[in-house]
């Protein structure tokens, strides 16, 4: 199964919607969904009730819905920088995985290191020289 990166500002967009949905998106997490989705409904649901009681108080006169709008960006913007976050680190993950897999290769596909290596070995007595010819000997052929 191929790993494809993923859009940050999605991530951060559909994290804000749906809290948690991020983790679902980026990494099929189901259990930090859920456990994001449940912190995040009860802390949206405290928001709007704290920002609505504070609204009713006979002292302010401030416009109809501004105060749990205002509270309700406390949660929303964390939990944009959340999604943005968890898809830059699975991106910065899949960079890594990629650029180590392209070393690795070009190592080990090097049949000069491949045959220092095998001297190596030999001069170290942990193989003995037929064994030595006959590794070198596959590695020359592959040339």
């Amino acid at each position: 199964m191929k790993k494809e990166n993923k859009n940050p500002l999605i991530a951060g967009l559909v994290n804000m919607l749906i809290p948690g949905a991020s983790y679902l998106y980026v990494e099929k997490d189901r259990t930090r969904f859920i456990t994001t989705l449940i912190g995040g409904i009860l802390v949206i649901a405290a928001m709007l009730t704290l920002g609505n009681a504070i609204q009713n108080i006979r002292g302010y006169s401030l416009p109809q819905g501004l105060c749990p709008a205002a509270l309700l960006l406390v949660v929303l913007v964390p939990l944009f920088v959340m999604g943005q976050r968890s898809a830059r680190l699975h991106n910065s993950g899949m960079d890594e995985t990629a650029h180590y897999n392209a070393q690795r290769q070009t190592t080990q596909g090097s049949d000069d290191i491949q045959l220092g290596k095998i001297q190596k070995m030999r001069d170290e007595g942990l193989i003995s020289e037929q064994e030595y010819q006959a590794k070198k000997g596959k590695v020359s052929s592959r040339k």
